[in-house]
């Protein structure tokens, strides 16, 4: 009999509102994260941002996501999954609420900031809890099934935001995340509580503040390069990021536990390919959108429709390809994926300009998606089963950091480019040209990251059999 069948009625209960918070959480916070990028440029026409601060948008949600990625998953092993979930929740309320409100680009900055506070929070715990719910069997399905709800929110995302932004102007896009995550907060609010921590558990601040420090002046240096201070302020995050690896390798609560990359050399490869894969591939649909509605001409809405092939494909393949990673060696299938994510980008460094057919255009983007399907579920897969049960916990939290350290990468490169190559001030009809040779830059700054991100899937091993 199968273990599902053998759970009692309150385990099924606990699990199947574990899975719909999952799911919600996923699909409703995905689809406000990606539909800025559609948003973007009626927001900078209507707001005045410069081409710097249109990286900024994206920027600063990512920024304060990395920053509390680590504190915020070592936060839900001490307070409970649970309670973590719920605050996350309404902070991102809270915070995309401040965002369909905002008069000003510094005020509208600080919402994204306050909703990745929120959106990471509960980003890290839902995975953990979706992966501790069910059996090891179970878990690359379970993976792949709420990894999926993501990519649904990312095809959803900006096909809504095209039409809401279109026809109801871009702050209804951030009123529609308040409105969508609010029941997420009510199916949080009714999982069972946490059963209560160790009492060894202890939350180490110092090493918070260190981690968070750390994050802020790498990132906010690399976005910054070519300003004034920005080598002192990366190499300043650096030096602290340094201190706070030796602090968790002597720490008996660190906030990461850094000996899992020490243990286990397949834990560690996963979660490098992980991070240099989100660094190369982030910003893609970020760059397409911008080119669509700028190079093309074309509206909110139909660039909105055009982009979501990209994430249906990746919505469509990820159950399959988290599925089959219980039965083969997951290192292997991502590394597949991989491949074919270079395939990709190299094909939008040599191609994207003006005449780009649209046909061509979908197909790439398909293609991209079915390489990414390929990677992150059995990838996840791979580092959660690279460590034993009872530190599921820090696994998850490792996989939402190498995750938004990738991402955060990805953006801070692509503003730096935007900074170097378009200049300062918004980006008008007379620079879509400058546009185009930014993005290419970009995709070929990528391409090379991707071939790295091959050879560090590969370098992992084969999966040991029982």
């Amino acid at each position: 009999m199968s273990t599902v069948l053998m759970a009692s009625p309150e385990v099924l209960r606990h699990r199947r509102l574990v899975i719909w918070t999952a799911i919600s959480a996923n699909l409703l916070g995905n689809i406000g994260l990606i539909g800025v990028n559609v948003a973007a440029p009626s927001i900078a026409k209507d707001l005045g941002l410069s081409a710097t601060q249109v990286g900024w948008l994206a920027l600063s949600a990512l920024l304060t996501m990395a920053m509390f990625s680590a504190p915020t998953a070592r936060l839900s092993d001490i307070i409970g999954r649970r309670q973590v979930t719920i605050y996350g929740l309404w902070l991102g309320i809270i915070g995309s609420a401040m965002g369909a409100l905002a008069w000003s680009p510094l005020s509208l900055l600080v919402s994204r900031a306050i909703t990745g506070v929120g959106l990471v929070a509960f980003f890290t715990t839902v995975t953990t809890m979706a992966a501790a719910a069910y059996p090891p069997e179970q878990r690359g399905r379970v993976l792949g099934l709420t990894i999926s709800t993501v990519y649904i929110g990312l095809a959803l995302g900006p096909l809504l935001a095209g039409y809401l932004v279109e026809y109801l102007g871009w702050p209804s896009l951030f009123w529609f995340t308040v409105v969508g995550l609010t029941p997420s907060a009510v199916l949080a609010f009714m999982i069972k509580k946490d059963p209560p921590p160790s009492p060894e558990e202890k939350m180490d601040w110092p090493g918070a503040l260190v981690w968070m420090a750390a994050v802020a002046l790498i990132f906010t240096g690399l976005a910054s390069l070519g300003l004034n201070l920005f080598l002192l302020a990366i190499a300043a995050g650096l030096a602290l990021l340094v201190a706070f690896i030796f602090r968790s390798l002597s720490s008996k609560n660190p906030i990461v536990d850094m000996s899992l990359f020490r243990d286990s050399r397949r834990f560690s490869f996963s979660s490098l390919a992980a991070y240099i894969n989100y660094m190369s591939s982030f910003s893609v649909s970020f760059l397409l959108s911008l080119y669509l509605q700028y190079s093309k001409g074309l509206p909110p809405s139909k660039a909105g429709l055009l982009l979501i092939s990209q994430p249906v494909i990746q919505a469509a393949i990820t159950p399959f390809a988290g599925r089959l990673s219980d039965r083969l060696d997951p290192g292997l299938l991502a590394s597949i994926g991989l491949g074919v994510i270079l395939i990709a980008i190299l094909v939008f460094a040599n191609n994207l300009s003006v005449t780009t057919s649209t046909p061509a255009l979908v197909f790439n983007m398909g293609l991209f998606g079915a390489g990414f399907a390929l990677f992150s579920a059995p990838n996840s897969n791979a580092i959660m089963g690279a460590v034993p049960p009872k530190r599921l916990g820090q696994a998850s939290g490792v996989i939402t950091v190498t995750r938004l350290w990738g991402q955060i990468s990805s953006v801070a490169l692509t503003t730096l480019v935007f900074t170097l190559v378009i200049g300062p001030g918004e980006i008008t009809p007379d620079r879509y040209p400058r546009f185009i040779t930014a993005a290419r830059t970009c995709f070929w700054i990528f391409t090379p990251l991707s071939l790295l991100g091959i050879v560090a899937s590969l370098a992992r091993g084969e999966k040991k059999l029982p």
